[in-house]
């Protein structure tokens, strides 16, 4: 796994001197403070038990693994283009990689077995997850799957009120924290809907009342300003969702006679 997604899934257990030593490590060049322990740590003015706790926190074997892996992680390949595209494939390049590293196989054959049972499934998110909400409920009619989708915080309460035992409510949020999508994820659990949640941080207060939690990577963490693109991460999920269940044969049926039905119009 790669560093920032470890420090995106262990950043509860850091201290201030932790958070110190990512900041520091983040806006580095990997020269020669890196080549010891000693070294790093006479630089960032701490000692270096604490590098090795903080290696271990963040589950590398020592501090030469956290070394050898960083090492990795800037050799960069890059695409013979102009700069601009460059960088901009290097943005949607690492998300998926370290969306990659985030994704349970596990976790995602029990969501697709979950929306395979269930009666009818509510899509719910804000915003831009509003978006990812819209396009993963449009991709499951065209399956034939049941369901409806809200990007409103007053509808989602209702729909998640008339869920049964028999649905699921899958709520999409970044951070974890929208209070809408939370309050209508709390209605859906209450009314005994399987609750799913996809966002950034486990942990997070919409994970509260989740029965699953799927969790993509955090694309805040890219500070360049002018890259607006949230969806990212989510939409990478939804295709790995999306494909496993075209595996059925029905399922593949009836996209495809749904996809003939808009091509032939």
């Amino acid at each position: 796994m790669k560093f920032e997604n470890r420090v995106q899934r262990y950043h509860h257990l850091f201290t201030k001197t932790d958070k110190y030593i990512v900041e520091y490590i983040k806006n580095s060049e990997f020269d020669d403070t890196f080549s010891t322990i000693n070294s790093l740590a006479y630089a960032i003015g701490t000692s270096p038990a604490t590098i090795t706790r903080f290696s271990n926190k963040l589950n590398y074997e020592n501090f030469q693994d956290l070394k050898f892996n960083l090492q990795q992680e800037m050799s960069e390949r890059v695409i013979e283009n102009s700069p601009l595209i460059q960088r901009i494939h290097k943005y949607h390049q690492n998300i998926i990689q370290q969306t990659g590293e985030f994704i349970s196989d596990e976790k995602i054959q029990s969501f697709v077995n979950q929306i395979i049972r269930s009666r009818q499934i509510i899509y719910a998110g804000l915003g831009s997850s509003g978006l990812s909400a819209t396009e993963f409920y449009y991709r499951m009619m065209r399956m034939g799957l049941k369901g409806n989708v809200s990007t409103d915080a007053h509808q989602m309460k209702i729909f998640a009120s008339l869920l049964t035992q028999l649905d699921t409510f899958v709520a999409i949020s970044n951070s974890g924290e929208t209070t809408e999508l939370i309050a209508a994820a709390k209605v859906a659990h209450d009314a005994g809907a399987y609750v799913v949640v996809i966002t950034n941080y486990e942990g997070s207060p919409i994970t509260e009342c989740a029965d699953l939690v799927l969790i993509t990577t955090d694309q805040s963490r890219n500070r360049d300003t002018q890259f607006i693109n949230t969806q990212i991460a989510t939409l990478f999920l939804i295709d790995i969702v999306s494909y496993l269940l075209l595996e059925d044969d029905y399922m593949h049926h009836v996209y495809q006679h749904t996809k003939k039905i808009i091509l032939n119009e």
